[in-house]
């Protein structure tokens, strides 16, 4: 027997009262005029680091996924759930949101790279999803397949994420119908949240999930489809999460502590934080709150200024994948989960969508470049959960790679993410073009002045010269404005949890056509208005010299040491490349530091390298690429001195295989 009847919890009539007050007040507000982004497939990368990355993906890590999630018998929960077959739901309870995760890569894929094969695989998993879904539109197969009378009885007591699962389908949903116009996942994804709306909401059941994500999903369904009820029921939950009177515990850990628009520290498990930040981010967007906003921007102060790794990781504890104090930010126990800094990437675009600030694209970069990127090894087919910034080389000690996780949200979350990287690049809004980020391949534009193809030349990260042919449909007056990152100033990133050992300002160099051109910054861009002609050519040039870095002096892991950065690329030193010994090597602020690019290197990368005392070789790669050539000992800060303290900040943490911290799973 299935049950739908609220939960036997007595809400208090403040909590109702507020509850029903705000939903029917939710689309009061009006939308906020955005940045335009130009969309990934309108974005070729035809060659560097992002044009590896992407082939990668294309040809490791979906087929790898689609692979594992085959093997796990991940999808064959769904033709049990729908009767296709007989069996027992097999896995963890939330193994269902892994396979809309890949399936939304692949659909990603089919945009920039038809394939018919792949395009009747994923119909044929979207017709079990179909199969699987209740006739009331319900769809957990975790529950469906043996425990249909909890159904939602595990929404935070004893979680089950059912609603983050649903979250992800939805999402998948969406996501499937705008790169392909098909509606077979948009009509299932339809399907379940209005049965979701029709258990959850004013007057009827209040909790809200305890994983966030099915809040942006609702979101992007509005947008998507343009009914409004799910843009409503995406505010609720956000509205209800931290409602006064609704929960007898609050719990920080998901950010249910207090109401969203009161938070000012950035709390609890890192991806569930970020997740809560971009869907609030995504409900500004859409009404206008100015509260909203405020919030948004005292947690990303919070998490940006005093709470994130120089790589762009965030969640510094193994205990409960959380968030830890301000500057707690230990380097050989680091949790700095894959997803957090996908999470945070997906935060810092939506506040830079609402207010073109450079400083959330200087964010997004570090994490990109550095927090995410070494999540996944260069053939797209190995994967780490955790980001350490030293490792033992033991194993299990950020010392290696695993091909899949029993909870596999990172991997499934790096498939959806890299195909969509191209889509960060650019963005436009009245007659402004952003450049946000430097990818050699051709972008177009359509503008409000009219379409307008930007081919950029460049060799980015590895070296800081940047040309961009300009090719409007005609002749047009428009303002191109190029981002000119923080790394080139006194400061990596913004504010002041790290900053340069030689304070300089290396200073940019900017040509149109072949002539200098007179700086004008604002917010972090160059602005060059002028009326285009087609050929007409803007170069930057982003001096790359290697440079040392510092922590606050409140990150005690950190004191008396140094960490080197070339460009937006955070570097570490391993043993393969320095004697076997790289934990305990001394970076003397008078040693000379040089980069040469190796183009038969982990797949072409800078190297920085130098002379230790005693004449002893030291070369350091991209964080990013360490751990693609076996294991071995792998440290970011370095003594300055050699009576600088040790690095293992605390002993190594051993928890790291699966990820379960939370006591509920992912």
């Amino acid at each position: 027997m299935i049950h739908n009847k609220p939960t036997r919890r007595r809400w208090s009539s403040l909590a109702v009262a507020t509850c029903i007050t705000v939903f029917a007040n939710c689309t009061q507000g009006q939308p906020v005029k955005t940045v335009t982004c130009v969309p990934f497939w309108k974005v070729q990368v035809t060659e560097g680091l992002w044009s590896a990355r992407l082939e990668a993906n294309r040809n490791g890590t979906i087929p790898a996924s689609l692979a594992f999630c085959e093997s796990s018998k991940r999808i064959d929960n769904f033709a049990i759930a729908g009767k296709l077959k007989e069996g027992k739901f097999t896995g963890l309870h939330f193994n269902d949101s892994d396979v809309y995760k890949v399936i939304e890569g692949a659909a990603y894929i089919l945009k920039v790279r038809p394939d018919a094969e792949l395009e009747k695989y994923i119909d044929g998993v979207i017709a079990k999803f179909a199969a699987a879904q209740q006739s009331d539109g319900y769809l957990d197969t975790y529950f469906t397949i043996a425990r249909a009378d909890q159904r939602f009885r595990h929404i935070q007591h004893s979680p089950r994420h059912e609603l983050y699962c649903m979250g992800h389908l939805i999402e998948a949903g969406a996501a499937h119908y705008e790169v392909t116009g098909k509606k077979n996942l948009l009509t299932v994804a339809m399907k379940l949240a209005d049965h979701i709306g029709s258990v959850f909401g004013p007057e009827k059941r209040h909790e809200v999930p305890e994983h966030q994500q099915l809040e942006s999903a609702l979101i992007r369904l509005y947008r998507a489809t343009g009914e409004k009820r799910y843009l409503k029921l995406g505010q609720f939950f956000i509205d209800q999460r931290g409602a006064p009177g609704r929960r007898k515990n609050p719990a920080s850990y998901s950010q249910d502590h207090m109401p969203v628009r009161k938070q000012s520290e950035i709390v609890g498990h890192a991806v569930r934080a970020m997740y809560n930040c971009a869907g609030m981010a995504d409900l500004y967007m859409e009404t206008g709150d100015a509260e909203l906003l405020a919030a948004c921007h005292r947690l990303w102060e919070s998490t940006t200024r005093r709470k994130m790794y120089l790589t762009g990781g965030v969640g510094a504890t193994a205990h409960g994948e959380a968030f830890g104090e301000d500057y707690q930010l230990p380097n050989a126990s680091a949790y700095a989960e894959t997803c957090a800094a996908i999470g945070l990437v997906f935060f810092a675009h939506r506040m830079w969508q609402i207010s073109p600030n450079g400083e959330y694209i200087d964010v997004l970069e570090r994490a990109l470049y550095n927090g995410m990127l070494g999540g996944v090894s260069l053939i797209g087919d190995g994967f780490f959960y955790v980001n350490r910034l030293a490792s033992s080389g033991k194993e299990g000690r950020g010392a290696t790679r695993r091909t899949w996780f029993g909870c596999a949200c990172c991997p499934s979350n790096v498939c959806r993410f890299i195909p969509i990287v191209p889509g960060y690049a650019y963005g436009h809004r009245d007659d402004k073009l952003y450049v946000n980020m430097y990818l050699p391949g051709r972008a177009k534009v359509k503008m409000d002045t009219g379409e307008v193809t930007l081919i950029q030349q460049t060799k980015y990260p590895w070296d800081g010269r940047i040309k961009i042919t300009v090719e409007p449909a005609r002749d047009a007056e428009f303002t191109l404005k190029m981002r000119i990152p923080s790394w080139t100033s006194v400061n990596p990133v913004g504010g002041n949890l790290y900053r340069y050992a030689d304070n300089a300002d290396m200073g940019v160099g900017l040509k149109v056509n072949g002539n200098d051109q007179e700086m004008k910054i604002g917010n972090g861009y160059a602005s060059v208005r002028r009326k285009w002609t087609s050929g007409d050519t803007i170069s930057l040039i982003l001096p790359m010299p290697v440079r040392r870095v510092l922590a606050h002096e409140k990150v005690t892991a950190n004191t008396g040491r140094v960490a080197l950065q070339r460009g937006p690329v955070v570097y570490c030193a391993e043993g393969k490349d320095n004697a076997d010994k790289a934990i305990e090597i001394v970076l003397d602020d008078g040693m000379a530091l040089e980069a040469e690019y190796c183009k038969e290197l982990l797949g072409g990368v800078s190297v920085v390298t130098g002379k230790l005392p005693g004449g002893r070789e030291f070369a350091a790669i991209p964080y990013f690429a360490r751990a693609n050539r076996g294991a071995s000992e792998m440290n970011v800060w370095f003594k300055r001195t050699q009576t600088g303290p040790p690095t293992n900040d605390k002993k190594e943490d051993t928890n790291e295989i699966e990820g379960h911290f939370d006591g509920d799973g992912h």
